[in-house]
């Protein structure tokens, strides 16, 4: 608490938060909390690295059963 006690007697502002909220705009679907429009431009080879993993698995797990 003393860094909040000595702004206030210096007569500065609290700190603000970095934390950046994401709005509904940013977001890629509205109902959905992840990924934003930044994730998506900044990976934008995720969704398609994930799906072929997932492909491997599953034809991975098919060889393992028969």
């Amino acid at each position: 608490m003393g860094e909040a006690k000595r702004r206030k007697e210096l007569g500065l502002p609290p700190k603000a938060s970095k934390q950046k909220k994401v709005s509904r705009e940013e977001r890629l679907f509205s109902w959905s909390p992840w990924p934003t429009k930044y994730q998506m431009s900044r990976y934008p080879y995720a969704p398609i690295v994930t799906m072929a993993l997932g492909l491997i698995f599953l034809i991975w797990g098919f060889e393992l059963n028969s």
